[in-house]
């Protein structure tokens, strides 16, 4: 038997759910499910293959079936349609064999031969792809059934179809461990010592290498896995004792095998060790081999007490959302257990519920404003400053919370900024671009990175737009602005990556650079004869003709801006074009090939370059989870964005890891990240339910404590949270807004190392580059006079617009929340404080105060202050809310 991995999974031709098994030595004419003839058919039957919801995988522990039907239509006599069953296309994987299963019918009877029957009528029948249990160790196997043309019927467009066996799922409790012990290697002179494990998972595809050692005798300069009296299985790119190392059994580095099922074999044989090179002993100074140990048990989950589970959930939230609330909170906690068993399957459906939400627009949200706010004369306000105020609204109110964070989180990787004339005043382009980051977090980072380049909005911010082939007579040639940023900044970067992320060194042990000048200049070329593809013509959007059409950022209609870039081919440059090498196989575009083909050529190599997975990845989780992501979290992440970025994939792997799931982590004084301004205040806002008298809905309606409300009746209100109404917020200068970055290069590097212990821990903290003491004091308040005052954008478009009162628009804080804590909690007035306290804690620092036994500290003091405060004043909410954004706590998100 041989193995199958899931890329195989993935290129099997049509793979659905389906089993495979049989005698292929069979009659070919086959018989049905009770062992009758098979009968004479139906010449008009036209019969397909096809899954059963999912069900694509079988279960030799459990003896769980996968399962696949065949389809007619057409016809309705007795058929018996021909099969035949197949393995796996790549020799090297694991393939079903004879013996392995048993294929019967669900309605009763076992496959017989090699023929499916239908009997009279039947219009599908279920077939179930029945695993045999045995007692080898096994690499996931592939069974192909294929239907083969025959008497009575014709074959329809689905003919083949694959199942996958496994010995056991990956759980727990299925897991295989294997032990070591570090003993020096042929006999050299080392005291060193250590241990190492190998656990690996239930489908014996893959497990994760554990190992410590001490007291070598100089400096380690590389390990490996290796098979004994062979060559290298694995290199192991990373110094030092590991931990969760990932290995997949593939074959690798020469290792002298045909098939996966061969290297399983040595490993359980005891032929595979892992070992330590040294300066002094660079051949191998200790090695520990693998053994089997059947009477180990794999190591169980985290158990997390009740009070790690609630933190976890605002932790959670706090990382996927603009900030955790009691309603966002609620709406989790009442589906996970008290013990936090299945936590991770609720965090996973709720991963997929918001993707499945409707997406939450910023364009047509700006436009239905536009009308409303004109001053006397009937000038409309400039687009801009509505798009900005739409921000706030989206990221305070938007259902599907989870797109437009990570949303906000690739704007700051696929960087446009404001700082640009045009790209602010193309403010429709501008609403549009962060509408496509958004709706891309369904889809793949490669389908994104396309919509990105061919958008206007970045064309004209790093110049692709209208750039011409190079015309050496003129003395013109191509801009490379894109064509250097499209690499460094938003794929695989300036330096080779290992798959962890971790930089690739060359002979002379400087870091390998994955491009140089000659590539941008050849990159250059494949963004040649992109222009506008639409403009407007008596208010009509038509097809843009001209090439040089300008880029008439005040026309109202901006079709130009929302509509993507087409290529000129007279313009494109079609010349060969060598680009960058990655694996030692330079990517390479043959002359007169088509700019559209050529620019799918070049995306393709760009996403599946083997720096991209990493580099996105640990951009992705620092912006989320933590600055200082460990590489083995950045590998697990860059495995699931694969080859087209999976975004979906990209982002469980990103929330759902043990990295980002583990409370006790907030005891690390190395995990978390900088919470920046942004984040700061969208928390503050939902936390506190900022309102205005402006209802998004239909219809004027009665908000809670607000009285009667102006109802916008935005078409789309529904995509918003219930209640939600319009904040206009003005001016917030807090030291960052959202696409008004100062450079491509982000409001900060992703490398940013303070001067001090964090440099000196090698450690990270990007968003700490925005921290001045200016920055920290304009901002304190900034926050004060929020808090206090409310907010509100005043200008004549809002003083003069008559339709909405500029009073409605006024934002203020709920303190509705804090008071009915108060109100509720038992005791003096110190007990109250401490709810209020407790309150303010457990959703601004996900509980880290109460959590890490501060109360002696920081938490007492902000009880002590709450409890002196006279709660029926309007200062006793300014209180609370302004002590709890002060706190240095809040400002780092663990």
């Amino acid at each position: 038997m041989n193995r199958i991995g899931s890329l195989s999974l993935i290129l099997l031709p049509l793979l659905v759910s389906c089993g495979g098994g049989g005698d292929n030595s069979a009659d070919k004419s086959g018989g049905d499910g009770d062992g009758n003839g098979a009968g004479n058919g139906d010449p008009a039957a036209v019969v397909s293959i096809a899954e059963v919801g999912g069900e694509t995988t079988a279960v030799e522990k459990s003896g769980q079936f996968a399962k696949f039907q065949i389809i007619r239509s057409g016809g309705g006599g007795s058929v018996s349609v021909v099969f035949a069953l197949s393995g796996n296309p790549d020799a090297a994987k694991g393939s079903v064999s004879e013996g392995d299963i048993e294929l019967h019918y669900s309605d009763g009877g076992r496959v017989q031969g090699n023929a499916l029957t239908l009997t009279e009528n039947q219009n599908s029948r279920v077939i179930e792809v029945r695993p045999v249990l045995d007692t080898l160790n096994e690499v996931p196997e592939v069974a192909t059934f294929t239907l083969e043309a025959g008497t009575g019927y014709t074959l329809g467009t689905s003919t083949s179809i694959g199942v996958s066996v496994i010995d056991a799922a990956n759980k727990y409790e299925n897991r295989k461990v294997f032990l070591g012990t570090f003993f020096p290697q042929d006999g050299v002179a080392t005291s060193a010592t250590g241990s190492a494990s190998f656990v690996m998972q239930g489908d014996n595809d893959a497990g994760q290498m554990n190992y410590t050692f001490s007291n070598l005798t100089s400096v380690q300069v590389d390990q490996h896995i290796h098979l004994t009296d062979g060559p290298i299985l694995k290199d192991i790119e990373v110094s030092g004792p590991v931990s969760n190392f990932p290995w997949d059994l593939s074959l690798e580095n020469g290792a002298p095998f045909q098939t996966e099922q061969e290297l399983l074999d040595a490993i359980f044989d005891g032929r595979v060790y892992v070992n330590i090179h040294t300066a002094n002993y660079p051949a191998g100074e200790i090695k520990a081999v693998f053994a089997y140990d059947s009477a180990v048990s794999p190591p169980t989950t985290s158990v997390l007490t009740p009070e790690e589970v609630d933190l976890d959930i605002v932790r959670f939230l706090n990382q996927a959302t603009f900030g955790a609330n009691p309603a966002s909170y609620a709406a989790i906690r009442g589906q996970i257990t008290a013990d936090g068993s299945n936590r991770m399957q609720v965090y996973a459906d709720w991963i997929d519920s918001q993707i499945q939400q409707p997406a939450t627009e910023m364009l047509p949200f700006v436009e239905a404003q536009q009308e409303i706010f004109r001053d006397a004369t009937g000038e409309a306000e400039a687009g801009h400053f509505i798009r900005k105020d739409a921000f706030w609204t989206v990221a305070t109110f938007a259902r599907d919370q989870l797109r437009q964070r990570i949303a906000y989180a690739l704007s700051q990787i696929l960087v446009v900024s404001e700082q640009n004339f045009e790209v602010r005043y193309a403010y429709r382009g501008t609403a549009d671009y962060y509408d496509t980051l958004a709706r891309h977090t369904s889809l793949t980072y490669r389908e994104l990175l396309e919509e990105v380049s061919r958008h206007s909005v970045m064309g004209t911010y790093l110049s692709h737009l209208r750039n011409e082939k190079e015309d050496t007579e003129a003395g013109y040639y191509p801009d490379e602005n894109f064509a250097r940023e499209i690499m460094q900044l938003f794929s695989f970067g300036l330096f080779a990556r290992n798959s962890n992320g971790t930089i690739k060194l060359g002979p002379d042990n400087l870091p390998i650079q994955t491009y140089d000048n000659d590539v941008i200049r050849e990159m250059a070329q494949v963004f040649t004869g992109l222009a506008f593809s639409k403009t407007v013509s008596d208010g009509q959007m038509v097809d843009n003709p001209h090439f040089w059409l300008d880029n008439n950022i005040f026309n109202g209609y901006q079709y130009r801006w929302t509509e993507p870039l087409k290529f000129f081919e007279d313009r494109h440059d079609t010349s060969e074009k060598l680009l960058f090498t990655d694996n030692g196989a330079q990517l390479v575009v043959p002359a007169g090939t088509p700019a559209d083909e050529e620019l799918d050529i070049v995306l393709d190599a760009i996403v599946a370059h083997s720096g991209t997975a990493p580099y996105v990845a640990q951009r992705l989780i620092q912006r989320l989870v933590t600055s200082n992501p460990s590489p083995d979290y950045i590998e697990r992440v860059a495995r699931a964005f694969g080859e087209s970025g999976d975004m979906t994939a990209v982002v469980k792997a990103i929330l759902l890891d043990e990295e980002a799931r583990n409370p006790t982590l907030m005891r690390d004084p190395h995990f978390g990240k900088f919470k920046e301004p942004v984040l700061q205040l969208t928390a503050m806002l939902r936390l506190h339910g900022a309102y205005s008298s402006v209802a998004l809905g239909n219809n004027a309606q009665e908000l809670p404590g607000v009285g009667a409300a102006f109802g916008l009746a935005y078409e789309h209100a529904a995509q918003f949270e219930a209640g939600a109404t319009l904040l206009r917020l003005g001016m917030m200068d807090i030291g960052q807004e959202a696409l008004n970055a100062p450079s491509v290069f982000n409001f900060y590097s992703p490398d940013f190392a303070p001067t001090g212990a964090l440099a000196n821990n090698s450690l990270v903290a990007p968003e700490l580059q925005l921290l001045t003491e200016t920055q920290v004091y304009t901002a304190f308040n900034t926050y004060h006079k929020f808090i206090r005052d409310g907010a509100v954008r005043n200008n004549r478009f809002i003083l003069q617009n008559g339709i909405i009162e500029p009073a409605l628009l006024h934002v203020r804080l709920n303190d509705a929340e804090v008071r009915a804590i108060w109100n509720s909690a038992p005791g003096d007035e110190a007990s109250k404080a401490f709810a209020v306290a407790n309150f303010l804690d457990f959703y601004m620092n996900a509980g880290r105060l109460a959590y890490l036994g501060d109360a002696s500290t920081t938490l007492s003091l902000v009880t002590q202050a709450l409890a002196a405060a006279d709660f029926e004043s309007s200062e006793y909410f300014e209180l609370a809310a302004y002590g709890s954004v002060l706190l240095p706590d809040f400002m780092v998100q663990k």
